[in-house]
C-alpha cells in the first residue's frame, strides 16, 4: 500500500471508467452534437470554419464538460452510502489521486479531442454540400488547440479540490470560491502595482507614461503567468492530496 503502483492505478482507472461509463458516453455524445450544431451555425454566416472559430467552439464545450466529469468521478467519494466501501479499496492516496487526475484530464482530453476533430470534419463536409463553405480541416497541432488545453489543465485541479472538499452543491460552492479567488488576486495585483509605481505617475494618462505602463505590465506578464500557473496547477494538486487524506482519516 505504501508503494506507488502503476498497475493498481491502471486497474482503478478501468474501474472508474466502467462504473461511470454511461455518464461519460452521454456527456461525450452531448458534446459531439453541440460541436456539430455550433459549427453549422457558424458556417451559415461566413461560409467557412476557421481554426480560431473551431477551437473557440471546442473550448466552449471541452472545459465545462471536463469540469462535470471531474465532479462525477468523485460522486462515490462524497456519498455517505458508498464512501466507506469506496475508501476500503486497497489503494494509497497518491495512487487514488493520480488515477482520478489522469482520467479527468489525459484520457478525457484524448477522447474528446479525437471525437471533436471527427465531428468538425463531418460538419465541414456538411457545410460544403449545403452552404458551399471553404474546406479547412482543424489540426490538433495548432497553437489555438494547445492554448485551450493549457487553460483546462490549469483550472481543472481547482475543481478537483472542490469535488473532494464539498459534499453538497459542489459545483456552485467551487465556482463561488473561484470567483472570490479571482477578485482577491485582481485587487492584490492592483494594490502591488500601485504601491511600486505610484511615484512614476503611471495613472496620469500622459503618452510617455502610458507607454511605460504598457511596457511594465508586459515585462511582468510572463512572471505572473508562471506564478498563477504554479498556484492553480501543482499547488492545487497538493491541496487535493491533503483534502483526500483528511477525508480518508
Amino acid at each position: 500500500m505504501k508503494e506507488f503502483s502503476l498497475s493498481r492505478i491502471g486497474q482503478f482507472i478501468r474501474r472508474d471508467i466502467t462504473i461511470h461509463k454511461s455518464t461519460f458516453v452521454t456527456g461525450l455524445l452531448v458534446g459531439i452534437v453541440l460541436i456539430f450544431l455550433f459549427c453549422i451555425f457558424n458556417m451559415m454566416w461566413d461560409k467557412q470554419l476557421s481554426t480560431d472559430e473551431f477551437f473557440g467552439i471546442f473550448g466552449l464545450i471541452y472545459i465545462p464538460m471536463g469540469v462535470l466529469f471531474t465532479f462525477s468521478i468523485f460522486k462515490e467519494f462524497n456519498d455517505a452510502k458508498t464512501n466507506q466501501l469506496y475508501l476500503s479499496i486497497p489503494l494509497s492516496i497518491p495512487e487514488r489521486l493520480a488515477s482520478k487526475w489522469f482520467t479527468s484530464t489525459i484520457i478525457y482530453t484524448l477522447v474528446y479531442s479525437i471525437l471533436a476533430i471527427i465531428t468538425g470534419i463531418l460538419a465541414l463536409l456538411f457545410g460544403i454540400v449545403i452552404f458551399d463553405a471553404d474546406f479547412n480541416v482543424p489540426s490538433l497541432f495548432s497553437i489555438e488547440y494547445w492554448n485551450v488545453l493549457k487553460v483546462y489543465f490549469l483550472v481543472q485541479p481547482l475543481f478537483l479540490v472542490g469535488a473532494i472538499s464539498f459534499r453538497k452543491n459542489r459545483i456552485g460552492k467551487t465556482l463561488l470560491f473561484l470567483g472570490i479567488l479571482v477578485l482577491g488576486f485582481t485587487f492584490f495585483n492592483f494594490f502591488l502595482f500601485g504601491i511600486f509605481n505610484h511615484n512614476h505617475g503611471l495613472f496620469s494618462g500622459e503618452t510617455l507614461v502610458s507607454e511605460a505602463f504598457d511596457k511594465t505590465t508586459a515585462d511582468f506578464s510572463g512572471l505572473g503567468r508562471w506564478f498563477y500557473g504554479l498556484l492553480l496547477g501543482p499547488l492545487m494538486l497538493i491541496v487535493a492530496y491533503f483534502k483526500m487524506k483528511e477525508k480518508e482519516v
